[in-house]
């Protein structure tokens, strides 16, 4: 029998960096030949510009989007994430089995109370902003990912790549995660990640 596909929502916004999203949302969506995930997109509005002005279109908005197994949080321009948003996500991490953070979209996790007592890590060039903004957050210069149980954080935009992949090896195994790295992405797996503590 196969496996129930899993539901991951990625929240976009206005100024939503594009490959903050799109790396992991591919990774989610060609997964064992695209048949463990469906991926959607939630925002406040129909449409979002993403950072280089692309139009994107949302599947969700914040007040009928269902419960998501995965959840994935770009950076970009976060100011535009209201406490409509903010409020989604609360709600949104409180059902998902894993929250995905990509580049300094770990700083909407710390806008929105998720990282209190956790490891994590973001862009390099947003480490002291993480500190400041999650006091009570270990934070992990030099880690492409950190696996802090049911939240994983990611460095750098490209990272999320590799923090996706690391959701899917630990969602449907090791083997299917390879798969989709080495013959769909042709993507080599980055180092330096992990879980908490390793």
């Amino acid at each position: 029998m196969n496996p129930r596909r899993l539901d991951v929502g990625v929240l976009v916004f206005e100024g939503v960096e594009l490959l903050d999203f799109a790396g992991p949302a591919e990774v989610f969506i060609v997964a064992d030949e695209g048949r463990r995930f469906c991926v959607s997109t939630i925002a406040g509005g129909p449409r979002v510009r993403t950072m280089g002005g692309l139009d994107v279109g949302v599947t969700h908005g914040f007040g009928d989007a269902p419960a998501f197994d995965v959840i994935v949080v770009p950076g970009g321009d976060m100011q535009n994430v209201d406490a409509a948003g903010l409020d989604w996500l609360r709600r949104a991490a409180g059902e998902a089995r894993i929250v995905l953070s990509v580049c300094m979209g770990a700083l909407l996790l710390a806008r929105a109370g998720l990282l209190d007592d956790l490891d994590a890590t973001t862009h390099h060039k947003g480490l002291d902003r993480l500190r400041a903004a999650a006091p009570r957050c270990r934070v992990h210069p030099g880690r492409r990912f950190v696996d802090a149980g049911r939240v994983v954080t990611t460095a750098g935009v490209t990272a999320g790549i590799d923090g996706a992949l690391h959701v899917v090896a630990r969602l449907c195994g090791p083997e299917v995660a390879r798969v989709t790295a080495e013959e769909w992405l042709e993507h080599p797996r980055g180092r330096g990640g992990g879980h908490a503590g390793a």
